[in-house]
């Protein structure tokens, strides 16, 4: 993975837990259940979350809620957003979720998650701690939802499923100033060729 400043996430491939026989069994949707952004900012990161309102099933009229998040990167001072959390005793990766993934710290959203459509902006601040850091290629970030319905909630999931998130492709800020320059550059080649015509 390329280093940059700011990192996008999807969460559309959950563990299935509709198939207690293998609990490794993923699915994958075509929509995202949830989002995250991972940006550097001075002395750390800003992380911003949401809870897309989906068709995936819950329990009851409240829809499905975001309560949880897994991260492995560089800790520091959880700050704003209404969560709480942080690195594990000295960020050892000793919190074991769902298909064998290991986490080396967490964060837990206010009241029961955040609901379908809501979305939470946070920081983690201290040395060392950078978008890259949390984003790299080892690093996969799990997300928790409860209130699950239907099939998936079974008496051993306990109404929750985990999703893993997936980077996006957004091109980092300077690469759309290049992108502008180089139409700019074009207009005026364009522009000039006509004249001489």
């Amino acid at each position: 993975m390329t280093q940059q400043s700011s990192y996008v996430y999807d969460f559309k491939t959950f563990y299935d837990t509709s198939t207690i026989a293998n609990s490794f069994d993923t699915k994958t949707l075509n929509y995202s259940v949830a989002t995250m952004t991972i940006k550097d900012v001075t002395g750390g990161v800003e992380i911003s979350m949401k809870q897309n309102s989906t068709l995936f099933p819950a329990k009851t009229t409240s829809g499905t809620l975001l309560d949880g998040l897994w991260l492995n990167g560089n800790w520091g001072t959880v700050a704003g957003g209404g969560v709480s959390g942080g690195a594990t005793f000295l960020s050892l990766p000793t919190i074991f979720r769902d298909g064998g993934y290991l986490y080396n710290g967490s964060i837990n959203f206010s009241g029961s998650g955040l609901i379908e459509g809501g979305s939470t902006t946070f920081t983690i601040k201290g040395t060392g701690v950078s978008a890259y850091n949390f984003a790299k290629s080892s690093n996969v970030p799990m997300i928790e939802l409860s209130n699950v319905g239907g099939i998936y909630n079974t008496f051993f999931s306990g109404g929750k499923v985990s999703f893993v998130g997936s980077v996006t492709n957004v091109p980092e800020p300077g690469t759309y100033v290049l992108m502008g320059l180089g139409l700019v550059g074009v207009a005026v080649v364009s522009r000039r060729a006509r004249r001489a015509v």
